[in-house]
């Protein structure tokens, strides 16, 4: 009987093993597509300048200096030009790579969003717990804090 229910938890455990996603994260990928087949160096600088822009997309999506702001930026409109008329356009890119350029961006733009709701979250988390120090401090009485205060002198 235990045997059984021990079988039937693994094979539930390898049903649902295809159904996750695959995490990949973009150094696994890019040192992936680099081992590929690119020998000749023009591919290399294509997969170099897409890996660039998805680094700069992802690194500086919430910097707040001007100079990573602007990286973001810079990356965000790359990818998102629809113009594919110069040799290193993104569409241009990633056909030359074999990869799907609508696909990348989708993808590109999922994660944005995704991350943006996370960034909100811990924000949010973070404004919460300086109302709950705040409350706090003020459910301390008077007194307590005249005396803090006076005996800090």
């Amino acid at each position: 009987m235990a045997e059984q229910q021990h079988d039937r938890v693994q094979a539930e455990e390898r049903l649902n093993l295809l159904f996750e996603p695959d995490i990949l994260l973009p150094t696994q990928f890019f040192a992936q597509l680099k081992r590929k087949r690119y020998k000749c160096g023009e591919h290399r600088l294509l997969v170099a300048i897409i890996q660039d822009a998805v680094e700069c997309f992802q690194k500086h999506l919430h910097a707040a200096d001007s100079k990573r702001r602007q990286l973001y930026l810079d990356s965000e409109a790359w990818v998102s030009a629809e113009d594919d008329r110069g040799p290193f356009s993104f569409t241009s890119v990633c056909d030359l790579l074999e990869m799907n350029p609508d696909y990348v961006r989708e993808g590109l733009f999922h994660w944005r969003e995704r991350e943006r709701g996370r960034h909100r979250a811990r924000q949010l988390e973070a404004a919460r717990e300086a109302v709950a120090d705040s409350s706090e401090e003020l459910s301390v009485p008077v007194e307590m804090r005249v005396e803090a205060v006076a005996g800090g002198r």
